[in-house]
């Protein structure tokens, strides 16, 4: 954002943080409409997280007034403090397969946990999954009772955050190689394995009902509720875990939502149509997927060159 477009969204943004205003009419002196104040100030708040972080908020909260009228204070002050830093680095948000692998790259060499951070970084990008939805996912999901990997697995009712189940696939070889190695190191170091664990034998010695993903010291990723008066549930572990991975990686804009576009774009140019794009992501609406997958308009001229 340019710094007149950052101090007028700082002004919007204390008209409705602190004065209660409407967007509406915290736009008003600047002769602009709601759409464009909501836009301003929930693009500052993405921006000041992104690149200096707000810990009061998870990455839902970013974009939901009620969440940022609760932490106003800190919100604020975060925003009060934010300088952009110049000349920015690009933003990679639609990332390209190369990409992807050379930030993995760069996440092996930077993590104490690389094998598990690695294999998330592929399973965010080859499943679309949400941050709490990968939080979820259970050894069997990914694994058959033989040790064999589930190329067609489900995202279970209790695992998507729609409460509806959807395909899961696990048919990327890179992913399946970073979740593979992940899965060595936890036999290795005992961590989920079944009781008693003797050689490889049902789901590679591994509990099934444990979480895919651990923390660094063993231990399930906590889901809680978002707030006091917010009892939807999130995983504000993994959302801090993957900002980190992503930081890891030398990613500048990269969320876990941008790696659902990523998802969303590969697939439509794969050749999927909206409602396949909608069932993968668990996305019910056409409109939710037109504004994941974004404008991806070409020029008529490229279009309309050697038709025939």
């Amino acid at each position: 954002m340019k710094p007149e477009t950052i101090a007028k969204a700082r002004t919007m943004l204390s008209s409705v943080l602190l004065d209660g205003l409407s967007y509406r009419e915290a736009g008003a002196p600047f002769g602009v409409g709601r759409s464009t104040v909501e836009r301003s100030i929930k693009s500052l708040v993405l921006e000041v997280a992104r690149e200096h972080g707000i810990p009061e908020l998870d990455e839902d909260g970013l974009s939901c007034l009620p969440r940022l009228r609760q932490f106003r204070e800190p919100v604020l002050r975060a925003v009060a403090a934010y300088t952009p830093v110049h000349p920015r680095r690009k933003r990679l948000t639609l990332l390209e397969p190369d990409e992807i692998a050379a930030g993995a790259n760069r996440v092996r060499l930077r993590s104490e946990n690389a094998n598990r951070d690695v294999a998330l970084i592929y399973v965010l990008f080859c499943t679309g999954a949400k941050p709490i939805e990968i939080a979820r996912l259970e050894v069997r999901d990914y694994l058959n009772s033989d040790g064999s990997i589930r190329e067609r697995s489900e995202m279970r009712p209790e695992t998507a955050v729609n409460g509806r189940s959807r395909p899961l696939f696990f048919t990327s070889s890179r992913a399946c190689a970073a979740v593979d190695a992940y899965l060595v190191e936890r036999r290795r170091r005992k961590l989920g394995v079944a009781v008693p664990a003797s050689g490889f034998d049902a789901y590679r010695g591994l509990d099934p009902s444990s979480a895919l993903f651990l923390t660094e010291g063993g231990w399930p990723f906590e889901i809680g509720g978002r707030g006091p008066n917010d009892q939807r549930e999130t995983c504000r572990l993994m959302i801090a875990t993957l900002r980190a991975i992503f930081k890891r990686a030398g990613w500048t804009g990269v969320t876990a939502q941008s790696a659902r576009r990523v998802v969303a774009r590969r697939l439509a140019d794969k050749g999927a149509d909206g409602a396949q794009v909608g069932e993968i992501l668990g996305l019910s609406s056409s409109r939710a997927v037109r504004r994941l997958l974004g404008s991806n308009r070409r020029p008529l001229e490229n279009l309309a060159r050697e038709l025939v």
